[in-house]
């Protein structure tokens, strides 16, 4: 499996991992996460065991075929969508009406509709290239925690089994 696809799956478990701590009325908010092939950061004010149990507990829930947890309306992804696209509509809107106020309006009425467009187009975004749910083979290595200053990291270390 190459670099991208367990970047995705990672993603997609990270994602699955943090909407389960944040179902939970004891975990602190904002939570974010990062992933890269070999595993996933959690940041937030969390204990070691709350991750663990909440990432294994979304590993076995996504491995019996609930993959909707791998998409997330807080995802990056979103923001990155949404604001390609009301970059494009703002500026194709204002020099497609020849500039000066009519521009302006153009402009903002375009950048209104790709923000409301961005939503869906973003969970598809999510869904067909930057998370996945096929978690099948993957397995939860580690978990650890670090303080950088006040914020407390934890690594989710993860495998894949060789034919997955």
């Amino acid at each position: 499996m190459n670099w991208w696809e367990r970047t995705k799956r990672n993603h997609g478990l990270e994602h699955g991992t943090i909407t389960l701590l944040l179902s939970r009325a004891t975990a602190p908010q904002p939570l974010a996460g990062y992933s890269v092939p070999a595993g996933f950061l959690v940041l937030g004010s969390l204990s070691t065991a709350d991750v663990r149990e909440n990432a294994e507990e979304a590993l076995r829930r996504m491995q019996a075929g609930e993959s909707d947890l791998a998409v997330s309306p807080f995802c990056g992804t979103n923001i990155v969508v949404g604001a390609a696209l009301a970059t494009l509509a703002t500026l194709g809107g204002y020099r497609l009406a020849g500039g000066g106020l009519a521009g302006v309006n153009r402009a903002f009425a375009n950048a209104v509709l790709a923000i409301v467009a961005s939503r869906p187009l973003g969970r598809l975004v999510q869904q067909r290239y930057t998370t996945s749910g096929d978690v099948g083979g993957m397995r939860i290595d580690d978990v650890s925690r670090h303080e950088v200053g006040n914020l407390t990291v934890h690594w989710v270390a993860t495998t894949f089994a060789s034919n997955a």
